[in-house]
């Protein structure tokens, strides 16, 4: 058996942290002295921590580590094929704003502000729409739900769908948690109308790329409506061009709308 502190230099891991983990559950010592409080280890408990220490790099926490840390290898391979589907998400995820930085950093060497925007953002007289929808106030992340209900609910009045579906943003300041959203698709299934988008002048643009960055297309047509001199007078909605299940993310086109006024 080895002393903590034998362990500790053997594990390189101090013996702080070694009684931490005793403390929490996660690895306990094979014995300890009452009289003296001093805490020994068996010598298969290093491959014990060896495996923390493997599990840790690979991002899981003490408590999913204590789960699984003596389970069978079934159990272990899930949960770290589990890790492996998180870890790829992260990397391609940092992989599109590394890609991001080149692009900031030549915008910037040719003089250019890094959000400076080109786009073309124009006026245009809209006709009424007309809707069917379902008005929900939800998390963003759950956004695809609504297309579903809205679906569903097409299913059951026999509405026909007669073009690409429309999301309205109600709230009146932005909170992923709880937005007021209308989604819906235009019909000419008159019985099924649950309500007419009016018509009349919008500014308006064409943002693509993945709806993670809509705000940047929201934030140029803003700045277009103030220097222009038109004021916003209904919220703005979002035309879904293109199938997200059959488009990849940096094709996606959407239209976005702000009904305006001089």
């Amino acid at each position: 058996m080895f002393s903590i502190g034998e362990f500790s230099r053997l594990c390189m891991v101090t013996a702080k942290t070694l009684r931490h983990y005793d403390a929490v559950g996660l690895l306990t010592p094979a014995y300890l002295n009452e009289q003296t409080g001093y805490r020994y280890y068996h010598a298969q408990q290093l491959t014990d921590m060896l495996t923390i220490q493997r599990l840790k790099q690979y991002g899981f926490s003490l408590e999913e580590i204590r789960d699984i840390l003596h389970a069978g290898p079934k159990v272990q391979a899930m949960a770290m094929a589990g890790k492996l589907e998180e870890a790829q998400a992260a990397y391609d995820e940092q992989g599109i704003l590394l890609k991001q930085m080149e692009q900031d950093i030549k915008q910037l060497e040719k003089g250019k502000k890094i959000m400076e925007n080109k786009l073309d953002v124009t006026i245009v007289k809209r006709e009424p729409v007309a809707l069917i929808s379902v008005y929900e106030t939800i998390a963003i992340k759950d956004f695809c739900i609504l297309f579903e209900k809205v679906e569903k609910k097409m299913e059951e009045t026999g509405a026909e769908c007669s073009g690409a579906p429309i999301a309205i943003y109600h709230s009146m300041e932005f909170d992923p948690e709880k937005t007021e959203v209308e989604l819906g698709y235009p019909t000419r299934t008159d019985a099924a109308v649950t309500r007419t988008l009016a018509g009349g002048t919008c500014a308006t643009a064409v943002h693509k790329g993945p709806y993670g960055k809509l705000h940047e297309t929201y934030t140029a047509i803003a700045q277009w409506i103030d220097k222009n001199g038109y004021r916003i007078t209904n919220p703005p909605y979002e035309v879904y061009v293109s199938d997200p299940d059959n488009t990849a993310e940096n094709d996606l086109i959407t239209e976005i709308y702000f009904p305006v006024a001089k």
